[in-house]
């Protein structure tokens, strides 16, 4: 009676970055299946033998019959369009110093980014690696964790690079992150072999205490005294109409943090204080 063929192959909806499976005491003529969707690793023995793509494959080739069985395989499936989702947050609060004023500031943030393999044999040998017990949770911790390293100097470096204070860093979030995703990105795809498609910043915490120590080092060194309530735009002491947006400076100065608010405003629109 014929023997059915034993055929190792992706089941799946595609969701998962990567799935492994492990095989022993297959049969001579055992094959691999690997769809269009993903690329695989095949090792023997703890040995990486190769990077496939799309199509069927013998898994011993002309490897002795009776070896065949005393072999253990292992398969590692990574998709070639499943794009993993990662949080990212700082646990501590950096230290910078506000490009602006030189107040130093604490300052604390979170988002998210999202990547997808490029180079599956670098995405093994450096992240995946031999550990059967690693997990796709395992492998957003690592990179959430080495992510971070590069967060903070970058965004110190957008904040520079573009003039921003602090105390208007939320208004700026959306470009700091642009700003940060090249820098992030090359460190992926070089270290990782990971492509990033995202980087996002969805909130930024920094103390009032540190908002008024910004202001008030801007207004005692002669700096601008406030951003117009219209546009945004910084103005300086003595200015009764914003050079940006041209509308009268006129209105409510936030005894807290400083800023200008529009005249019949209750509560001021920067810090939420009661005006």
């Amino acid at each position: 009676m014929a023997r059915d063929i034993q055929i190792i192959k992706y089941e799946g909806d595609n969701t998962e970055l990567f799935k492994r499976i492990s095989a022993d005491g297959l049969e001579a003529d055992a094959k691999l299946v690997v769809p269009e969707t993903h690329t695989a690793i095949l090792i023997k023995d703890g040995i990486l033998m190769d990077t496939l793509n799309s199509g069927s494959y013998d898994i011993f080739g002309d490897q002795p019959r009776k070896k065949c069985k005393n072999v253990s395989v292992e398969v590692i499936y990574m998709s070639k369009t499943a794009r993993l989702k990662v949080l990212w947050g700082t646990r501590s609060r950096f230290s910078f110093r506000d490009p602006g004023t030189e107040v130093p500031v604490k300052v604390g943030a979170h988002g998210e980014f999202e990547v997808q393999i490029s180079n599956p044999r670098k995405a093994y040998m450096v992240l995946i690696g031999a550990e059967k017990s690693f997990t796709v949770q395992d492998l957003k911790d690592r990179l959430a964790t080495r992510m971070m390293s590069k967060v903070e100097p970058a965004i110190a470096a957008a904040m520079r690079e573009g003039g921003i204070s602090f105390d208007r860093i939320s208004e700026y979030k959306d470009k700091i992150a642009q700003s940060v995703l090249p820098v992030l990105s090359a460190m992926f795809e070089e270290d990782y072999g990971l492509k990033l498609f995202s980087f996002t910043i969805a909130d930024v915490v920094i103390s009032d205490e540190d908002i008024a120590a910004i202001v008030a080092a801007r207004n005692a060194g002669g700096g601008s005294a406030g951003v117009c309530p219209h546009c945004g735009a910084p103005y300086s002491a003595g200015d009764k109409f914003c050079a940006a947006c041209g509308k009268p400076l006129s209105g409510k100065v936030c005894a807290k943090c400083g800023k200008l608010n529009e005249e019949g405003a209750n509560f001021c629109s920067f810090c939420g204080e009661k005006l």
